[in-house]
């Protein structure tokens, strides 16, 4: 009876094991390409692109500084924010 219940215990670890193991290479690979995106994004970033910051702010680049952007919004008002804070560029 021992004998039984070893073997199912060493196979339901072997499956959390494998499970673990595949899902770690999934979310890998997604972080990587995520993280060549958002590198790629945070670099290209231009004068009159239109963007979105994280927090769901859509406004056009006014100067473009070493470490952060001068973003004129819908109401005309000029914002300073961090490169960081863009999420995408909407076309």
């Amino acid at each position: 009876m021992w004998e039984s219940i070893l073997a199912s215990s060493i196979t339901l670890i072997g499956f959390i094991v494998a499970f673990i193991i595949i899902y770690y290479l999934f979310s890998f690979t997604k972080m990587k390409k995520q993280k060549k995106y958002f590198a790629d994004l945070h670099t290209g970033l231009a004068v009159g692109q239109k963007v979105q910051l994280s927090n769901g702010i859509i406004g056009t680049i006014k100067t473009v500084g070493k470490e952060t952007l001068d973003i004129e919004i819908k109401s005309g008002a000029i914002m300073e924010v961090s490169r960081y804070a863009i999420s995408q560029i909407v076309a």
